[in-house]
């Protein structure tokens, strides 16, 4: 597996279909959501990764993105609705809503044209929530073979720990307080109200049988407070394996966004992708 995208730009440049990173626009549910859309260098048509980031999106995993454009793959980030500079209300409906727009684009003929997409090869790699959503929507999608969890966060089995216990529920207004000031149209108490509702549904456990017949990646840090491992990544890993799904997994010694594993998880997100040989 050559690494040499991580640090060093193509050694060759086609002229003719250069490489770009261009702004993109399109309708969600009624509402624009914004994206950036990378788009790698030659005729193609590339594979396109959907990149989708967590809540509410403090890491973006930009730099991640230009490592996938210089290998070879077209990535697009985008902002759930009401954030991020996106129209509308944010929830974690409208966010898995919000992925399924995504895909839709990507299989326009417009998407198609302009920016080179292979519409039969998009790939889901998502962190945190972003890995959530990668894996409740792959689950509807037997034609995205290859989907990625980095420090997933799993709001059912989450939801299912905060059921009827006030202490908790109290605990984790105060805990996500902060980070909800930035969204339109959502209040502390309704998201987490929300995720109590939700739990069965929106649980990772109870969806794995739609993951059957995917290619899975799932990365987990040993320093993660957010998502911590014992919570989040291990149960959904001993179901995964217990069913017999393809699921490489990996344990790195970061925090939630990898902080000082940016390196090493390009590699191994690199590696998953070499290995499935889709590009």
């Amino acid at each position: 597996m050559n690494f040499k995208a991580i640090c060093e730009d193509p050694q060759e440049l086609d002229e003719n279909y250069p490489a770009m990173v261009q702004g993109v626009y399109y309708d969600s549910k009624g509402s624009k959501i914004m994206g950036i859309m990378h788009v790698a260098q030659g005729l193609g048509p590339h594979a396109t990764i959907i990149l989708l980031h967590g809540f509410p999106g403090y890491e973006q995993n930009f730099d991640l993105a230009h490592v996938l454009l210089r290998s070879g793959y077209n990535v697009l980030i985008f902002h759930y609705r009401g954030s991020w500079g996106s129209q509308g209300d944010y929830s974690i409906n409208h966010a898995l809503e919000d992925v399924e727009s995504s895909i839709d684009f990507l299989k326009s003929s417009f998407a198609r044209e302009r920016y080179r997409v292979d519409s039969k090869k998009i790939i889901l790699i998502g962190h945190s929530l972003g890995g959530f959503s990668a894996f409740m929507t792959a689950a509807n999608h037997p034609e995205i073979k290859l989907v990625g969890c980095i420090a997933g966060f799993n709001f059912g089995l989450y939801g299912k720990k905060l059921c009827n216990d006030k202490f908790l529920i109290e605990k984790a207004m105060k805990e996500w307080g902060e980070a909800v000031v930035f969204l339109n149209g959502l209040t502390v108490r309704n998201f987490i109200e929300n995720i109590i509702e939700n739990r069965d549904k929106w649980n990772l456990l109870n969806i794995s049988e739609g993951l059957k017949n995917h290619f899975l990646l799932m990365v987990g840090g040993k320093k993660d407070a957010i998502a911590p491992l014992e919570d989040h990544y291990r149960p959904l890993a001993k179901v995964l394996e217990e069913k017999d799904i393809d699921v490489r997994e990996v344990i790195l010694d970061g925090d939630h966004s990898f902080s000082a594993k940016r390196i090493v998880l390009a590699k191994e997100v690199l590696s998953w992708l070499h290995e499935q040989k889709i590009n």
